[in-house]
């Protein structure tokens, strides 16, 4: 811990450049994710056997104790019971110093969506039916909120609602011809470069098939006309949510091993529940989850003070199908071992 404290202290006393990731940033993560694989919490569950569907919701909790964990505020992973990664926790690795991650979501507050202009959006997202409150709930009181309220949806390749065979087209997020959200994607490339980076160390193998979809996407996805903008990510969607709640969902786009990832920013307080676990985690901005969101129900309800900016990065499958790409394995905690206490 007297690492982090010197690391912290050194960073409050410099300027962090606007376009680029520290050294000291750098040498923060690698303690963080250190102490996360070496606190595991290990489920009696077999992830491929939770991951089957039930006719009933009843039956994952005749089939499947749930933990009684309670609150986590420490860096911790999540395990099933052959030690096989669902969650990352990874609190304070964006140090608070890192103030340009929010000023520069001020670009979008005239961009956000309070509500699906589609009536299926949130339901092609969230893998619900519609209705409402799967749009996301504003904050009350937080009209003169300096960041808006809403959500963006940003893809550099997507099908077109209710397309979703191997001979359809992919198509580019009409949002990314909007000026404000090219010049968002161009700010925050530095840093989605970076957690490309550690997405590469903690989840290897998602890295690798993230890497290869956003090098394929370019012989596949129809663009009328190009909007040239570059994407950053490893992850082929985007999510920016601005001062509104979560409610429980799963995220169907995904597949089990395609780990999404959370990004928490913003001056908030808030906290993520995964009810599967029966847990709650510490939220605060600087924050960075990696959840397996198709199989473990998460949310983000009310929180008490502050705005709340998250960035919800999240894998299509049926993209990946069409650019002919397998699913990555499940990480092993034992593959990470060696080569995370080395960095």
């Amino acid at each position: 811990m007297s690492q982090l404290t010197n690391l912290h202290r050194g960073m409050a006393a410099e300027d962090l450049p606007s376009a680029s990731i520290s050294s000291n940033e750098t040498k923060l993560s690698a303690p963080v994710i250190a102490h996360a694989i070496l606190n595991p919490y290990v489920t009696e569950w077999d992830i491929d056997r939770f991951a089957e569907p039930r006719p009933h919701a009843a039956d994952k909790t005749k089939y499947f104790q749930y933990p009684q964990w309670g609150h986590f505020s420490d860096p911790a992973t999540v395990l099933d019971v052959h030690g096989r990664v669902m969650l990352w926790y990874l609190p304070g690795i964006i140090p608070p110093e890192r103030k340009h991650l929010n000023r520069i979501h001020l670009h979008l507050k005239g961009s956000l969506v309070k509500h699906s202009k589609r009536k299926n959006e949130s339901s092609m997202r969230f893998g619900h039916r519609h209705v409402p409150e799967l749009d996301g709930r504003d904050m009350d009181p937080l009209a003169d909120a300096i960041f808006g309220h809403g959500r963006l949806m940003n893809s550099p390749a997507t099908f077109q609602q209710g397309h979703l065979r191997l001979q359809d087209k992919v198509y580019e997020s009409s949002n990314l011809k909007i000026p404000a959200v090219k010049e968002w994607l161009h700010e925050i490339s530095y840093a989605e470069e970076f957690w490309n980076s550690i997405s590469g160390l903690v989840l290897p193998d998602l890295a690798r098939v993230g890497k290869d979809a956003i090098a394929a996407k370019g012989d596949w996805v129809v663009t009328q006309p190009p909007s040239g903008t570059q994407w950053p990510s490893i992850y082929v969607g985007i999510d920016v949510i601005v001062n509104q709640e979560t409610p429980p969902h799963l995220d169907k786009v995904s597949a089990p091993s395609l780990l999404d990832l959370l990004v928490s920013m913003g001056t908030h307080d808030a906290q993520f529940h995964v009810s599967d676990l029966s847990s709650i985690f510490s939220y605060q901005p600087g924050t960075m989850i990696y959840l397996a969101g198709k199989l473990l129900y998460h949310s983000v309800p009310k929180w008490e003070k502050g705005e709340r900016i998250a960035l919800a990065h999240y894998m299509k499958d049926a993209v990946h199908n069409r650019f002919e790409l397998a699913r990555p394995s499940f990480t092993q905690q034992k593959d990470l071992l060696g080569k995370i206490l080395q960095t």
